[in-house]
């Protein structure tokens, strides 16, 4: 009878703490879940309706940013860069990268302009080379040519290094000038040059205009120029006579002041007068040939077969 009442006693409490435990777990429940978004959580998450407008609103502001820095970077400004750098640091040492670097652009903006280097050093010439060629005037033939010699050797002279990419290098020929090019041509058949000799006389023309200047203006070689040309020098002076005796007779106004026994470019000991002599050697010497335009090997004595 008290076991039965024990138990009867105990299970009153047991569906009250069964419904306590529920009653737990169901607020349990409902805190693990996340709280639902206020409106303005709503709002923050929720996608723009007009997003599309605005993706293509940051796109045109980047093409348009893209387009005020190619409006500032032009292809004369990249040349005038490059030029410049031929200047400060010789040929060798340009390159698209530091012509970047020097404008502030990535490299590829450089190529917008400009395919690549050789396209860059071709319009370095090109600039170098603009304002050359003189007008045909009434002027004679001859100081037409002296004239343009003239021109010349000025133009490189204010870019010195400039010189060897002009008379050395075949890239030089992808920016050519069909002004400079077309006045020769008149030039030499206005002074009666055969159709048949035209290019002979026009290489003559283009070589006697940049061979020498391009001598003159040689650059120096780039690892320690002042040692290498005091050693020069010390050698020049210390030719002996009696092994070569006119060479040490005529050092004096050789030495420093003709090819192969200087030490100097050009720009720092100008050769004026070999070059004025070199311009009226060349003159004469298309004048001959254009008084008998008879090729120079056609012109020497012919031997028999029997002759020795």
């Amino acid at each position: 009878m008290c076991r039965v009442q024990s138990r009867l006693v105990r299970n009153p409490i047991a569906p009250a703490r069964r419904i306590r435990l529920s009653a737990d777990l169901h607020v349990t429940s409902k805190a693990s879940k996340p709280a639902a978004p206020t409106s303005s959580r709503r709002a923050a998450l929720k996608k723009p309706a007009n997003a599309p407008a605005v993706k293509r609103a940051r796109a045109d502001a980047a093409r348009n940013d893209v387009v005020q820095d190619d409006k500032a970077l032009s292809r004369d400004r990249i040349v005038a860069v490059a030029l410049e750098q031929i200047d400060r640091h010789g040929l060798a040492a340009l390159t698209v990268r530091e012509v970047a670097r020097q404008l502030d652009v990535y490299p590829t903006a450089i190529y917008w302009h400009v395919p690549n280097r050789d396209a860059l050093l071709a319009a370095v010439v090109e600039q170098t080379m603009s304002g050359v060629t003189p007008d045909l005037g009434s002027a004679t033939w001859q100081d037409w040519l002296r004239e343009l010699f003239v021109r010349y050797r000025k133009a490189v002279g204010q870019h010195p290094n400039v010189a060897q990419l002009v008379g050395a290098q075949l890239v030089s020929n992808a920016n050519l000038s069909p002004l400079l090019i077309d006045r020769i041509l008149c030039v030499l058949l206005a002074a009666g040059c055969p159709e048949d000799h035209l290019a002979d006389m026009y290489n003559v023309v283009i070589a006697g205009m940049v061979g020498f200047v391009t001598l003159e203006f040689a650059p120096l070689p780039t690892d320690d120029s002042a040692n290498w040309a005091a050693q020069l020098q010390e050698r020049v002076h210390s030719i002996r006579a009696m092994e070569f005796p006119t060479l040490a007779r005529h050092l004096p106004a050789l030495a420093n002041k003709a090819f192969i026994v200087r030490w100097q470019s050009g720009s720092e000991v100008p050769m004026e007068s070999a070059f004025n002599a070199h311009v009226e050697v060349t003159i004469a010497g298309i004048e001959r040939m254009l008084e008998a335009p008879e090729p120079a090997n056609a012109a020497s004595p012919r031997r028999s077969r029997g002759s020795r």
